[in-house]
């Protein structure tokens, strides 16, 4: 079943700009890094400038180094940590399918209602489910009312809302709460 293109250009967070923020600071380090080491080849090669000159080129080239080797291993484990968050989500998400899947069976929907439901939890709008599943808007729309029957739900933000609470402990709910509070 195919999301509807924009739906997925939303959810695509993987372009240039993320990149270039990724690598912004160090592509900028690299960059001062070979300007100073080339004026320190060129300062040699022309003679005209005095050691002292030439020392603290190569210091500040020394530095910039070391803080370019800092971003970079930066970088590296914040990829780290993303792709282990990625994998958690992942997990998490196919747990959380599961449980939804099985919650379907009780509820005894048939394999389109169940798949219906679902999309209705993701958010999609009735057009959108219509053209993923190549049905007409009318069919998705009786569809969901047999749905919200089944269920006892009023709509699909009841429909979504008996999954997530599950996901919320009263504590962290209440934590949650207190922390917005002024």
């Amino acid at each position: 079943m195919e999301i509807p293109e924009e739906r997925a250009r939303e959810s695509d967070h993987h372009g240039f700009g993320l990149t270039l923020s990724k690598y912004g600071p160090a592509l900028v380090l690299a960059a001062a890094s070979l300007f100073f080491a080339y004026d320190i080849v060129a300062d040699l090669l022309d003679d005209s400038e005095s050691t002292f000159h030439i020392v603290v080129e190569g210091l500040v080239f020394v530095a910039i180094s070391g803080v370019l080797l800092a971003e970079l291993r930066r970088v590296g484990r914040l990829q780290s940590a993303v792709r282990a968050e990625r994998a958690k989500t992942a997990r998490l998400t196919g747990e959380l399918l599961a449980v939804m899947r099985s919650q379907f069976e009780a509820w005894e929907l048939s394999p389109s209602e169940s798949e219906v439901a679902l999309l209705l939890i993701k958010g999609l709008s009735m057009r959108e489910i219509s053209a993923a599943r190549d049905v007409k808007e009318k069919t998705v729309r009786q569809q969901a009312t047999s749905i919200y029957a089944k269920t006892g739900c009023a709509g699909r933000h009841e429909l979504a809302a008996y999954f997530i609470e599950d996901l919320l402990s009263q504590d962290q709910a209440s934590d949650t709460f207190r922390a917005q509070s002024p």
